[in-house]
């Protein structure tokens, strides 16, 4: 009836219905998040370690800084802001290197000796995808840095690639990138999903489920209850009286037996 007003839905079923949905969302933006971060920090998390670079910085120096415009002239850039955005103005750094830890170097009485110099004119990148973010990324303060001619500095050479050079690296870190983008959003996603399969789904609920009759039925069901209850009753009364007189008439019958014995005459023999 119109007049009649809805019941308030229980605390526990707001909660659930609430909860179902927040679980659901949060498993959603987890796969979301999760294909993203495959480009931005698995690949090139990846690509670092194996590329193997030497985990000892080594002594740089730079030979060459080309500074150009234009598309076609930036085909690659020690460093740029975007990884998806395309380069119009870009510096291409080129630098030697040689195997000996920048923790020997000292620049009042280390010797430059031009034959310790094992690679030559080989490209310099800030990373292995040479393109980052702000604030993490900064493309003008790495220019300044490294980009005039005869700047020494420390950097790291990769052993599987010995013309790939980049100025940071650290093992740990790229480890560490590598779990978080694998560990956080899959166990979100599947931590969510699993609460929502548990609460929804049949097979994983171990008690039966109960249904309410309504309430011309209940009455119904339980006067054919009681009647059933009344029929049984008679029948146990009935069964208890007829166990009773066959009891009685076993009992009965040797005494009658006796007494037809007793009250029997027997006749005298006739004699020939």
């Amino acid at each position: 009836m119109e007049g009649e007003e809805k019941p308030e839905e229980s605390f526990a079923v707001k909660l659930k219905y609430y909860t179902t949905l927040t679980m659901g969302t949060t498993a959603c933006l987890s796969s979301f998040i999760f294909m993203f971060l495959i480009p931005w920090i698995l690949d090139p998390s990846i690509s670092t370690l194996m590329a193997n670079f030497d985990p000892e910085q080594v002594l740089c120096r730079t030979v060459r800084t080309d500074h150009l415009v234009s598309m076609k002239n930036c085909s690659w850039s020690s460093c740029k802001h975007g990884c998806t955005t395309d380069q119009y103005e870009c510096d291409q750094i080129y630098v030697d290197y040689m195997h000996v830890p920048y923790s020997e170097y000292d620049e009042e009485s280390f010797e430059m000796d031009e034959d310790l110099w094992v690679g030559r004119g080989v490209p310099l990148f800030i990373n292995i995808k040479a393109c980052g973010y702000p604030p993490q990324t900064n493309c003008s303060t790495f220019a300044d840095k490294h980009g005039p001619e005869g700047s020494v500095f420390a950097c790291y050479y990769s052993r599987a690639d010995p013309n790939l050079v980049m100025t940071e690296y650290s093992w740990w870190k790229e480890v560490n990138s590598i779990i978080m983008a694998l560990l956080i959003p899959n166990v979100l996603c599947g931590f969510s999903l699993g609460l929502v399969t548990y609460w929804w789904y049949p097979g994983c609920q171990k008690r039966r489920c109960q249904y309410q009759l309504p309430p011309d039925q209940e009455d119904a069901s339980s006067n054919n209850a009681d009647d059933e209850d009344d029929e049984e009753g008679e029948q146990d009364d009935e069964g208890d009286g007829a166990k009773k007189g066959d009891e009685s008439d076993m009992k009965n019958r040797p005494q009658e037996e006796e007494k037809d014995r007793d009250t029997s005459i027997s006749m005298p023999e006739e004699r020939v």
